[in-house]
């Protein structure tokens, strides 16, 4: 477990305390109005009291008598308002004594904000229990690579192992994902729903908690043919049609069905042509290898990397990139799914600012060319207006010698 640290707050002095208490115990919400000739007047609604001010008041003149009013019983039951002022005061007064625990567990964390893959330790893993296989009987040899030792009959992945290879697996889900390759993320035991969809959605990716319906891949054209497919642009944002573009689909798509341009619609966003067919992934990564066999055995056919968590009894050569460690202990596995989908959002957001560059860079060369095109239309401007001045002056000089030629023969 993550160490625990206790750290002690200092408390006010004894007497302060005794004098604090004392006042709690008694019935604080009542008052009394003191008549001009001393005498105290019946009760006639409740006053809250500011017990804090009080108290502030107490430890900066402590010789000074309490100057809290005398509680009174009205021989009624407490209102609402009242139980809930006396639950207040009573309630700040015991959060001033006693200490606080800093660096505990938090199990929701490893979820809504898991750790990067910078940020991997041994000490993480080894409090998530990820370095527990199972019993010896039924290990499988080929994991022996990856195994430490063997303690009361049950054999210990080795922390150094989980490690290297699940910063390998975060390097492969990071590269994917800055290229825009989709990823599926396949978890289907219980408990695992949660995290695996969480991990989907930092990754823009796809998740699967329920079945592998056996022939996604292999038989894709068949099961998802009718699917609606997508056309995204590099900052996962659907191409947007323009008035041309979606006039001349209309007049296409008319003109194939024999109907008015009026009467055909089309999407807003640039669609795929029916009869392309289904996509299929460019990464898997699998929690269970063992319940979805089927699944690993199409994506070798089809050559498609699969990422996957071994344990100590399944074979490691059903997936590309093993991770050993243990796939029984849900929060091993919210660790390293969440590690994974941390990875596919740095790849993701690493995409978004080379896009941002590069169209950075292109906006600049574009001012480069038109600054350029600019230049030499002045230049050639300028020539010809040159040009026009010489033939404009030599004209002139050819009218003057008609002149003076005419002149002379007169």
């Amino acid at each position: 477990m993550i160490p625990r640290r206790v750290v002690a707050r200092s408390s006010q002095p004894s007497k302060i305390i005794s004098r604090y208490t004392l006042c709690l115990r008694q019935q604080r919400s009542f008052s009394t109005e003191t008549l001009t000739d001393g005498k105290a007047s019946a009760p006639k609604g409740p006053l809250i009291v500011d017990f804090e001010e009080q108290v502030k008041l107490a430890a900066s003149e402590p010789s000074r008598p309490s100057t809290i009013p005398q509680a009174q019983t009205l021989g009624r039951p407490l209102t609402k308002l009242e139980e809930y002022q006396r639950l207040k005061a009573a309630k700040h007064a015991s959060d001033q004594i006693g200490g606080v625990l800093e660096d505990h567990y938090k199990p929701h964390e490893l979820i809504t904000n898991p750790p990067s893959p910078r940020d991997i330790t041994l000490e993480l893993l080894l409090a998530s229990g990820a370095h527990l296989g199972h019993a010896t009987a039924l290990w499988n040899p080929g994991n022996q690579r990856f195994i430490f030792g063997i303690r009361q009959g049950i054999h210990l992945i080795s922390l150094d192992v989980i490690a290297a290879h699940l910063r390998r697996a975060a390097r492969v889900v990071h590269g994917v994902s800055k290229n825009g390759g989709i990823i599926i993320f396949v978890g289907t035991r219980f408990g695992q729903e949660r995290a695996v969809v969480e991990a989907a959605k930092r990754t823009k990716g796809y998740h699967i908690t329920e079945r592998w319906v056996p022939g996604t891949i292999t038989n894709k054209d068949q099961l998802l043919g009718d699917q609606k497919l997508r056309v995204l642009n590099h900052l996962d944002q659907e191409i947007q049609l323009t008035a041309q573009q979606k006039l001349q689909l209309k007049k296409k798509l008319a003109a194939a069905a024999k109907q008015d341009t009026s009467k055909v619609k089309v999407e807003e966003t640039v669609q795929v042509p029916h009869g392309f067919g289904a996509v299929r992934p460019d990464l898997v990564v699998c929690l269970n290898p063992l319940e979805n066999r089927t699944m690993l055995q199409e994506c070798a056919q089809y050559r498609i990397p699969t990422i996957g968590i071994i344990d100590t009894d399944v074979d490691p050569t059903c997936v590309t990139y093993p991770i050993p460690a243990n796939d029984d202990s849900l929060r091993a596995v919210q660790l390293i799914v969440g590690i994974l989908g941390k990875a596919g959002q740095e790849g993701r957001l690493a995409r978004y600012e080379g896009e941002a560059e590069r169209m950075e860079e292109l906006e600049k060369q574009q001012k480069r060319l038109a600054e350029a095109q600019r230049i030499k239309d002045e230049a050639t401007e300028t020539a010809q207006v040159h040009k026009d001045a010489e033939q404009a002056a030599s004209d002139a000089r050819q009218r003057d010698l008609e002149r003076e030629s005419l002149i002379s023969n007169r």
